[in-house]
């Protein structure tokens, strides 16, 4: 079942971003680096990707579609720079980015902004579809975003974690809990798997004797 996949990919590539951020600086601290290979040395001389403008005008459903191309699209500076500045501030602490591995085959549609009572905030529903060798997978979405000075911003993320269970906030304001919610659900998951295989196999010589 891949109902959750989006999920993991987004919220574990927090956990392996913080590893491989963790395991870098190790390196260079005991200097078992190693030398770079000339792609290597390539791509770290390569200049960072400037993320795309968006303007301050531009409204919450816009903005949620140029993070969505940006995630499919793999461009880590524009999903980065379309988060709350508190996002980024808290996701830095822990060393973490919100971002997945490019998905050229994905297709997305995003709905008209709902906006808060107070106006300070908005909801925009999207369904996100990845194609796979045996079948598509759709996920709905609803992004929370908070309008700040540079202009509509993501703070988080609402999606159904468990099959056939209410949508939980994940958010990005606060990856303690964005992380914790994640674990409780591949807990969830990973339990019936875990009680099925620990059921005893059944007797091949009793099935013989039985027919």
């Amino acid at each position: 079942m891949r109902a959750w996949m989006f999920l993991s990919l987004l919220v574990a590539a927090l956990s392996l971003t913080a590893c491989s951020k963790k395991d870098a600086a190790s390196s260079a601290a005991d200097g078992s680096g190693g030398a770079a290979t000339g792609q290597q040395a390539t791509n770290q001389a390569a200049a960072p990707q400037q993320p795309i403008a968006v303007p301050s005008s531009a409204s919450p459903d816009q903005v949620v579609t140029v993070f969505l191309n940006a995630l499919r699209a793999g461009d880590s500076s524009t999903t980065e720079s379309l988060l709350t500045s508190l996002a980024r501030q808290e996701l830095a602490k822990h060393s973490l980015s919100v971002d997945v591995q490019s998905a050229p085959n994905a297709t997305y549609q995003v709905t008209t902004a709902e906006m808060l009572p107070d106006q300070s905030g908005a909801h925009v529903r999207s369904i996100w579809t990845e194609r796979f060798s045996d079948g598509d997978e759709t996920y709905e979405i609803v992004w929370a975003l908070r309008r700040q000075a540079e202009g509509w911003r993501l703070a988080g993320m609402a999606m159904e974690l468990l099959p056939g269970q209410p949508m939980q906030f994940l958010n990005f304001e606060d990856p303690a809990d964005m992380l914790r919610k994640k674990e409780e659900a591949i807990a969830a998951l990973q339990a019936p798997a875990a009680q099925t295989a620990q059921q005893p196999a059944a007797n091949p010589s009793a099935q013989r004797i039985e027919r």
